[in-house]
């Protein structure tokens, strides 16, 4: 096993350097006219973890809301916010019981709506 490793060593990357990567800046630059979060103003580059904003109907980065919920809600020390799917969010509430750790929800945020597809969303459909 050991002549093995010396007759194919494991090929390391320099990290910005794109001609040893060719493919690298199409997979994490997917966009060039990417649409601006409407919370950080910054581009949002990877529209399938992107949720709608709600004000505006425009894609927000997911840690962007996440920030803006826990802003929002007072949690305590044992609560978090969590995303449960399909547009929602719950703060979660951890318990020890009988030297178990439990989780449950003590409140869902629906903060996207699911029925109306937004625009930007149907052209990744």
């Amino acid at each position: 096993m050991a002549n093995f490793n010396k007759q194919h060593p494991k090929k390391r990357y320099d990290k910005d350097d794109s001609r040893q990567r060719p493919n690298y800046n199409k997979k994490f630059n997917r966009l060039k006219n990417a649409p601006l979060c409407p919370l950080c103003q910054k581009s949002v580059r990877d529209l399938y973890s992107a949720i709608t904003h709600e004000s505006s109907n425009q894609p927000a980065h997911f840690d962007c809301i996440l920030k803006m919920l826990r802003e929002m809600n007072e949690l305590s020390g044992n609560e978090k916010i969590c995303y449960l799917g399909n547009g929602s969010f719950g703060i979660i509430q951890s318990r020890n019981a009988a030297g178990k750790l439990r989780f449950f929800i003590r409140k869902r945020l629906n903060y996207e709506e699911t029925d109306p597809v937004p625009e930007w969303r149907k052209k990744l459909l």
